[in-house]
C-alpha cells in the first residue's frame, strides 16, 4: 500500500455530521474549566460554533467531545440547533492525554497587530464599528481604539514592532504619532509598567504647551513682547515689582509705555472666587465649611474651582536703559534664610534642583491625580466590593482619620462624581438625595461598594500636592490600599508612602526606536 494510499483510508474512516450540542457527551479532558466567558457565547450564539467537534462514540454508541470541550458548552447555553462533529476512532487514554494538552499548548492567539487589521479589513468592507463590536464580541471603544491605531502609520507599526502593546496603549501611541521622544517614553512604559501615568502626564504637557502658547498669542496681539522667565542674577531683565522710576514703584500700568515693557508666563492657581464667599481666611478654596445661601432648587450653589492657567508677570526688558532701578538690594527677607545673592554657586545650585524637584513633583502629583480618579471610578463601578473591603471600612471608621471625619460632617462631594451621581454634594446639616436614592436601591453587596467608595473618596479628597511632600500615615493606607485592589502607584505616589523610587535607567535606544511614521 502506497503512503497516499493509507491518508485516504485514514481519512475515510473519519465521519462529518451534525449532532445537537445538547445530546453530546462532554468526555474526560485536560482543561478542569472551560472559562466560558460571557462575550464567546455570545459570539457562538451569533455566528455559531465555526471549527467542527471531534467526538469518538462509545460502546452504547454515543457520542463523546474528544476535541472542543469550550465549543460544546458554548453552544449549549447558546441554544444552538447543532454542531458539526467529526467522528473518529476512539483513541487510546495516553494519546487522548497528548493530544488534548498539545492542542491547548500550541493554540497562539492573535497578536495586537493581526487583531487591528482585521477590524480594518472589515470597516474597508463597509462594515460599521458597532456590528465589527457585535461580530467579534466586544466593546464598540476597543473597535474604535483598534480602527484609530490602523489609521496611524506609527500606531500599527508599534503593534508590529513591540507585540507587548495592548490596542489602548497603541490608541495612545497615536495620540502622538507627531512626538517621537514621547512615543519612545510610552513604550518604555508600556514595557516596564506606569504606562496610564506616563501617558496622562504626556498629555497635561502637551495642554499646557498649548495653553501657554494661547497666553502668549493674546500678549502679543495687543503689542507686549513675550520673554523667557530671567534667572535670578539676570542684569538686564527685572521683574517691575523689583524696580522703581525715580521714588515710584513700577507696575504694569505706569510701565506700559516704556520701550522695556514686557512679560514672561508663569504658572498660577487661580481661585475665581475672588470675594471668597464664606468670609473665611482664603484657606479654604472650596467654600464647603459654611452654609452658603441656597439657589432656587433648594441645593447649594457650586462653588467657583480653582484652576491652573498661565499669567503674564511683567518686566522691564532693559531696565538700566530705561533709567529704572531696583528698589533695594541685599535685602533681608527677616526668616533667617540666605537671599539668592548671599548663597554660594553650590547652594544655589542645590536651591535649583529643589525648586525643579517641587516644579516636577507637583506636576506629576496632578497628572497622577487624573489618572487615579479615572481608575477609581471604574473600580467603584463593581456590582461587589473586594473580600477585603469590610475590614478596610471598619479600620477607617475605627482610626477617626481627619479624612473621614471631615467628609462625614461637611459633606463629600468627590463620592458623587466618583459613584457617577448628580453634583448634589450634601453640607453641614443636608442630605444629599442622589446618594440617599442609590443606597437605598442596592443590594448587600453593592451597598459594601457604595460604602467603600464613600470612604475612598474621603482619603482622595483629603489628598493634594502636599501629600508627596509630607509622609502621611491615612494617606499611605489609602494609596496601599487602591494598590493592593490592582491600582499601579506612580514614582509621585509612592514618595507619598514614604519610598524615594531610583530613577529608571535609560532605555536601550535600538529597542526603542519608533516606527517610520
Amino acid at each position: 500500500m502506497t503512503a497516499t494510499a493509507a491518508v485516504e483510508d485514514e481519512q475515510f474512516e473519519d465521519e462529518l455530521l451534525r449532532a445537537d450540542p445538547s445530546a453530546l457527551v462532554v468526555g474526560a479532558n485536560v482543561r478542569l474549566d472551560p472559562r466560558l466567558r460571557k462575550t464567546y457565547v455570545e459570539n457562538v450564539r451569533t455566528r455559531g460554533v465555526l471549527e467542527p467537534v471531534v467526538a469518538y462514540r462509545d460502546d452504547d454508541g454515543r457520542l463523546v467531545v474528544l476535541r472542543g470541550q469550550r465549543r460544546t458548552l458554548a453552544a449549549v447555553q447558546a441554544k444552538r440547533p447543532w454542531v458539526r462533529v467529526i467522528v473518529v476512532p476512539k483513541p487510546d487514554e495516553a494519546d487522548r492525554l497528548t493530544d488534548q494538552v498539545n492542542e491547548n499548548d500550541h493554540r497562539e492567539p492573535l497578536t495586537v497587530a493581526e487583531r487591528v487589521a482585521a477590524y480594518d479589513q472589515l470597516a474597508l468592507c463597509g462594515v460599521p464599528a458597532g456590528e465589527i463590536a457585535k461580530r467579534m464580541s466586544t466593546s464598540r471603544p476597543v473597535v474604535d481604539k483598534a480602527l484609530t491605531v490602523a489609521r496611524s502609520k506609527l500606531a500599527r507599526g508599534a503593534t508590529q514592532r513591540w507585540e507587548f502593546l495592548s490596542i489602548d496603549q497603541a490608541a495612545v501611541v497615536a495620540e502622538f504619532e507627531d512626538d517621537a521622544e514621547t512615543v519612545k517614553r510610552l513604550v518604555v512604559a508600556a514595557q516596564r509598567g506606569g504606562f496610564d501615568h506616563e501617558a496622562q502626564k504626556s498629555r497635561d504637557a502637551r495642554a499646557e504647551t498649548a495653553a501657554k502658547a494661547e497666553a502668549a498669542a493674546a500678549l502679543a496681539a495687543v503689542g507686549i513682547t513675550v520673554v523667557d522667565r530671567p534667572s535670578w542674577n539676570d542684569e538686564k531683565v527685572k521683574r517691575l515689582s523689583e524696580l522703581k522710576h525715580g521714588e515710584e514703584q513700577l507696575t504694569e500700568d505706569n510701565h506700559a509705555s516704556c520701550p522695556g515693557h514686557a512679560a514672561f508666563l508663569d504658572d498660577e492657581w487661580v481661585n475665581p472666587d475672588e470675594d471668597d464667599r464664606d468670609g473665611d481666611d482664603g484657606d479654604d478654596p472650596w467654600g464647603d465649611d459654611t452654609p452658603t445661601e441656597a439657589d432656587e432648587d433648594g441645593q447649594e450653589p457650586e462653588p467657583a474651582r480653582p484652576y491652573r492657567a498661565w499669567l503674564p508677570e511683567y518686566v522691564c526688558a532693559d531696565f538700566a536703559a530705561h533709567g529704572h532701578a531696583l528698589r533695594w538690594r541685599g535685602h533681608d527677607s527677616g526668616n533667617g534664610r540666605k537671599t539668592v545673592a548671599e548663597m554660594t554657586d553650590a547652594e544655589r545650585e542645590e536651591a535649583r534642583v529643589q525648586r525643579r524637584d517641587v516644579i516636577q513633583s507637583n506636576k506629576a502629583w496632578d497628572s497622577a491625580e487624573t489618572v487615579r480618579r479615572n481608575w477609581l471610578r471604574t473600580f467603584l463601578a463593581r456590582k461587589a466590593a473586594p473580600k477585603t473591603a469590610a475590614g478596610f471600612i471598619a479600620g477607617s471608621l475605627a482610626r477617626t482619620d481627619h479624612a473621614i471625619t471631615s467628609a462625614l460632617t461637611g459633606g463629600n462631594r468627590l463620592a458623587h462624581d466618583l459613584l457617577g451621581l448628580p453634583d448634589q454634594a450634601p453640607t453641614l446639616g443636608r442630605r444629599a438625595p442622589a446618594m440617599v436614592e442609590l443606597v437605598g436601591k442596592a443590594n448587600d453587596e453593592r451597598t459594601q461598594m457604595i460604602a467603600l467608595g464613600l470612604l475612598l473618596a474621603a482619603y482622595e479628597d483629603a489628598t493634594s500636592r502636599n501629600s508627596w511632600r509630607t509622609v502621611s500615615d491615612s494617606t499611605t493606607r489609602y494609596l496601599r490600599y487602591l494598590e493592593a485592589n490592582g491600582y499601579e502607584l506612580s514614582t509621585v505616589e509612592l514618595r507619598a508612602c514614604g519610598e524615594s523610587p531610583l530613577p529608571a535607567t535609560d532605555a536601550d535606544p535600538a529597542t526603542l526606536a519608533a516606527p517610520e511614521a
